[in-house]
């Protein structure tokens, strides 16, 4: 039901907001970054990994952060009211939970609703809102002493660690560089401001902010572990059974071009 009433939002309307003409279609191509905050981190483990309990909570190390992307699709029904389809890249989220450094790639759609100000001004401020969807894919990488507050306070400088595969809490003994997670679709939601200003014949300028987050949780890390060494000695080992990111919300500040047909 959800994923279809995200197709039948994506093929009806949104609202851009750029003061246009009456009645013009349009297309625009915006990027900027995106900064999360309030993300937190639901784990299980087994052996000898931190946590007090089988099950914690806690906040990202570093929330998520990285380069945004869209190209939009749209048609202005009158002075104010913008109706757009949008395609959304986002090609590396970085973040840190615990001992594990994710980077993120999202692929997926939207549609947004605006009202323009319109006024005698060069510049045409405006409010908008989304609903989307993206297709979300980790890849998961040992965490450092830099990153990791956990392993900042149990380990000295210039220790190294590395991935390993982890099934039934058994740790491997061939380390590997990377693993990528299972694609997740995901809900998006935003909503933000913005301002316009004509820069040419057909062509405006824009410059959005915008607050929004996701509305499931997410499942990309099962049965890895973080190995610790310092010089050829073994120093310990981290084992996590799932970690579910939950509760992530972000700002972004876009700045694009618009195209008038």
């Amino acid at each position: 039901m959800i994923k279809l009433t995200l197709v039948a939002l994506l093929t009806t309307i949104s609202l851009s907001a750029f003061a246009l003409e009456t009645s013009k279609s349009y297309m625009s191509v915006n990027a900027g970054y995106s900064w999360g905050f309030n993300g937190k981190s639901v784990y299980t483990s087994y052996n000898n990994f931190t946590s007090n309990s089988p099950t914690s909570t806690r906040a990202f190390t570093k929330q998520p952060e990285g380069m945004v992307t869209n190209i939009n699709f749209g048609y202005g029904f009158n002075e104010a009211m913008r109706a757009e389809v949008g395609l959304d890249w986002n090609p590396k989220i970085k973040s840190t939970v615990s001992i594990f450094n994710l980077e993120v790639k999202e692929i997926g759609g939207h549609g947004t609703v605006a009202y323009d100000f319109n006024n005698n001004s060069p510049f045409t401020p405006f409010l908008y809102g989304s609903l989307g969807f993206v297709s979300a894919e980790a890849t998961i990488k040992a965490s450092n002493a830099q990153d990791s507050t956990v392993l900042k306070e149990n380990y000295p400088a210039g220790t190294s660690f590395y991935l390993q595969n982890a099934p039934g809490g058994t740790v491997n003994t061939t380390t590997i560089p990377f693993k990528k997670s299972d694609a997740k679709t995901l809900m998006t939601y935003k909503v933000g401001v913005g301002l316009s200003m004509k820069a040419g014949e057909g062509i405006d300028l824009e410059v959005r902010y915008g607050l929004g987050g996701k509305t499931q949780e997410w499942t990309p890390i099962q049965d890895l572990a973080v190995s610790a060494t310092s010089g050829a000695a073994a120093t310990g080992t981290y084992v996590l059974k799932t970690l579910t990111v939950k509760s992530i919300m972000e700002h972004s500040l876009t700045a694009g071009l618009r195209f008038t047909f």
